[in-house]
């Protein structure tokens, strides 16, 4: 029942952040041409901080893998209470190497205007999605060293 739990979970944060994020990109507020105007800083800036939260999303795991060995983890592990820090490390590496991977494309690529909006939009998205799920991450991994002591 818990590893179906976690799935729920992780369906309805990787829902309601990819949501959020289309709500903001829609909203009156938000303005891709002034994000236009910034470019390229702004697609540098996106590639310098999804590279840094994909590396700290990295390390979340690696610091797991070296604590596996504590009977109190293990417990958890084999339990599957830590499938969401896993998976929400997961999907947020995904994420960022999708920011990554579009604002080299927004840099390097002379498109269409058109297509340069939607690859702005994917940008945001995916930028907005790797926050949320570093942050989840992050959530896990307090609860995780918590139990180490």
């Amino acid at each position: 029942m818990t590893k179906l739990k976690n799935w729920i979970r992780l369906g309805i944060v990787l829902l309601l952040s990819i949501g959020g994020a289309i709500v903001l990109i829609r909203s009156p507020f938000f303005d891709i041409t002034k994000i236009d105007s910034l470019a390229p800083d702004f697609h540098y800036n996106a590639i310098s901080m999804s590279a840094t939260i994909g590396g700290f999303l990295f390390t979340g795991i690696s610091i797991l893998i070296s604590v596996i060995d504590k009977e109190r983890i293990k417990r958890l592990w084999d339990n599957s209470y830590l499938d969401n820090l896993c998976r929400s490390a997961f999907v947020g590496m995904i994420a960022n190497i999708t920011t990554i991977i579009v604002a080299f494309l927004l840099i390097f690529l002379d498109a269409d205007k058109q297509v340069v909006n939607i690859l702005i939009d994917v940008e945001i998205t995916t930028l907005i999605v790797g926050i949320v799920f570093f942050a989840w991450c992050i959530k896990h991994l307090i609860f995780v060293i918590s139990k180490l002591k």
